[in-house]
């Protein structure tokens, strides 16, 4: 396997480390690795108490599956002839995605992406069918990560985007992009559509639909990436701080509704629902996904029980609530000052995250593994565990 220590470390995550093979620049990507560990992270807290064996090497596996799929022109050909359109009922959004620039081109070239490839036990950097035994170590084209400069004004603390511009190359564009299928137990977006006037049909929803609702149409809401908390953004506000021209905030959008249904068709074959996620892209000269695509990224259920990080964010709201009460409070603590949430929660607020019980732990553990072989079917993690014994144990736990 790669020897990572000769790597420079650049980044220590919750959930993955950046080490840096090339520096990139203004003109030219450089190489990174991304290892994917075995922690965890939920609800902005940044890494957990419990290790999640196994998940590394299965998120590292999903990632170059999906990554080698949304690459390929050909199963973006199957995937235009596809059922999944029956998805999108709204006709205006379908004819709209049909006619549109960005699947003329997935049609013919596959979507760019920043994957490079995965590294097999001999530290070479292959292709996902080259791979002997699990791998937690990705090569992905590095970009410059451009940060918002944070100031004080009128008492409120307001973001500088004035560094990204039209024109520019070889750089993280500062939004998260948020897809959805529905309203599902845990979703965010319930608590916008009441406080927002309207905010349904901003976003392309006649009617304000309802917690448990599959909606009419995929929609798309953009937050913050760069800041020390998560926050929404309207399109209007999404464009001005993406540093994107007008026609490729357009494309933007239009990937995240591709790849959306692109990923809920990978996932029917399955036997699998995905209901929300996540994209971030990058700029290499187009636009082109970055970052994962990994349950920790998605929102998933099998017959009505998550199968996605979700049931542990529902763990720890039904059985540790003052850690869920400060991180809520650190939320609103941390959006006025700079301090990260999770230092506020174990120093202020002093209630740090306990450990999750070992038989949930457990079926965490067998829930990746599990979802990767059903979904990728790559042979890598020896007998597959039965998903169905895992919505088992969520249950006992009151997940649902």
């Amino acid at each position: 396997m790669i020897d990572l220590r000769k790597y420079k470390t650049i980044y220590v995550g919750s959930v993955k480390n950046l080490r840096q093979k090339k520096r990139p620049t203004k003109n030219h990507p450089g190489v990174l690795l991304f290892e994917f560990t075995d922690d965890f992270s939920i609800f902005d807290y940044g890494k957990m108490p419990d290790a999640i064996p196994g998940k590394g090497a299965a998120t590292a596996i999903s990632t170059a599956y999906f990554f080698e799929r949304v690459a390929s022109a050909e199963a973006w050909r199957r995937f235009a002839g596809s059922g999944i359109w029956r998805v999108v009922k709204d006709r205006a959004l379908r004819e709209e995605l049909l006619a549109s620039p960005v699947l003329k081109k997935l049609i013919k070239t596959g979507m760019p992406t920043h994957y490079r490839g995965i590294v097999n036990e001999q530290g070479k950097t292959v292709k996902l069918d080259r791979l002997r035994e699990p791998s937690n170590v990705l090569e992905v084209d590095a970009v410059r990560i451009l940060r918002p400069e944070p100031m004080s004004f009128g008492g409120a603390r307001i973001w500088n985007y004035n560094t990204f511009t039209p024109g520019m190359s070889n750089y993280l564009i500062p939004l998260e992009c948020v897809f959805r299928f529905g309203l599902p137990a845990g979703s965010s977006l319930l608590s916008r559509l009441d406080d927002i006037p309207d905010y349904h049909r901003q976003l392309g929803l006649a009617q304000k639909p309802k917690g448990g609702e599959a909606l009419p149409r995929p929609v798309v809401e953009m937050f913050s990436k760069l800041e020390p908390a998560d926050r929404h953004l309207p399109y209007e506000w999404a464009l001005n701080v993406s540093g994107l021209s007008n026609s490729d905030f357009v494309a933007v959008y239009h990937y995240t509704l591709l790849l959306a249904l692109f990923l809920r068709r990978e996932f029917e074959k399955a036997k699998v629902t995905l209901w929300d996620g996540k994209f971030e892209f990058v700029h290499l000269g187009q636009i082109a996904l970055g970052d994962a695509i990994t349950p920790d990224e998605l929102r998933l259920t099998m017959r009505g029980v998550q199968l996605s990080k979700e049931p542990i964010r529902q763990y720890y709201r039904k059985h540790e609530r003052k850690f869920v009460a400060a991180m809520n409070e650190a939320k609103k603590i941390a959006a006025k000052v700079d301090r990260e949430s999770s230092d506020l929660v174990n120093n202020e607020l002093k209630s740090p995250p306990p450990p999750m019980h070992p038989d949930f732990l457990a079926a965490v553990v067998d829930m990746y593994t599990g979802l990767t072989e059903a979904v990728c079917g790559v042979g890598l993690f020896g007998p597959a565990p039965s998903l169905t014994k895992v919505m088992k144990v969520f249950e006992r736990f009151g997940i649902a």
